[in-house]
């Protein structure tokens, strides 16, 4: 099996090191050459990790051996900043000669803008998840760990990506392998693909208090109708001064402010990662009108959100 991994400047080295290690593990326990990978670039030039480390490129991607039927981006923040029309290109050509594609932590999103991802599910990481449909909302996110398909994969980054590879290595070769090479990094359980991506509210938080984790999880749920706090009490089946005394025991603060800020961070997830207007986020997360979410979000991270936005498109 040969797998070419696209490297995109800025990517996570944490994340190639999840898809590439545990095949070089593989190989080594078997004791045969399972699994053959190189790392290729759309220039054949060296690519730059999110932290700074340089790793050299085997090929350039149009020059790489027909032997590599597999190709998978590997990403980090600003994708589209970092992504090269040639990329797209080459991307477009790949898809259209049956080569499978995939993509790990937001790869997935350069495999959306290169067009090749029509009629296809795919995942991503939960925190860019609600954000990209915002702007996408014909795409089909779904909030597996990861997806395997025909000739389409996705993981939604972490160590998501490593639970990918292995059931990659389950599903070609035998779990015993899989669990081997899981083994070696002391990793004890092979996730599913179903599994969550997110730790569960009630490590999150800190906390066993259900009528709270219910309180929190409506919030997290409705971060684009802003309900009352009443509603939520309501819902979570407390009366509002009972869940106003929770969130100061408990976290520190109010349930009006806890809220809001939930709210806020969504919006600045659109204005980082779509092209959404600042009146359109308003409006996306809640708010009454653009000018009041900018005075509240200046409070809150010190920046307008017209000067707080990053950038979407490719040039």
């Amino acid at each position: 099996m040969h797998i070419a991994f696209i490297l995109v400047d800025q990517f996570s080295l944490f994340a190639l090191a999840c898809i590439s290690e545990p095949l070089r593990v593989a190989n080594r326990l078997s004791g045969e050459h399972l699994f053959e990978f190189s790392f290729v670039t759309d220039t054949g030039k060296p690519a730059t990790a999110s932290n700074g480390m340089k790793i050299d490129a085997d090929y350039r991607i149009d020059t790489c051996p027909d032997d590599y039927q597999t190709f998978i981006v590997v990403s980090g923040f600003d994708p589209y900043e970092h992504a090269s029309h040639e990329l797209y290109a080459e991307l477009r050509r790949l898809a259209a000669n049956g080569y499978s594609l995939g993509g790990v932590d937001t790869g997935a999103q350069l495999l959306i803008k290169a067009g090749v991802m029509s009629g296809q599910r795919t995942t991503m990481h939960w925190e860019a998840a609600s954000s990209f449909k915002e702007g996408h909302p014909t795409v089909q996110v779904v909030p597996e760990r990861f997806l395997i398909e025909e000739n389409r994969i996705s993981s939604s980054g972490g160590l998501s990506s490593l639970d990918m590879m292995l059931n990659i290595i389950w599903a070609s070769h035998s779990y015993e392998l899989a669990a081997d090479v899981a083994e070696q990094f002391m990793y004890h359980r092979i996730l599913g693909a179903n599994d969550s991506q997110r730790m569960k509210l009630r490590n999150r938080l800190m906390t066993t208090n259900r009528k709270l984790i219910k309180a929190v999880s409506l919030m997290e749920d409705n971060l684009t109708s802003n309900l009352s706090i009443r509603e939520i009490a309501e819902k979570a089946l407390v009366s509002q001064r009972e869940l106003e005394r929770l969130f100061a025991k408990e976290l520190n603060t109010t349930p009006k402010k806890y809220y809001r800020k939930l709210r806020l961070e969504h919006a600045r997830q659109l204005l980082h990662q779509t092209e959404m207007s600042v009146l359109e986020v308003s409006l996306a997360c809640g708010f009454s009108s653009a000018a009041y979410l900018s005075a509240i979000y200046k409070d809150e991270f010190g920046i307008q959100p017209s000067k707080d936005r990053g950038l979407l498109l490719a040039p």
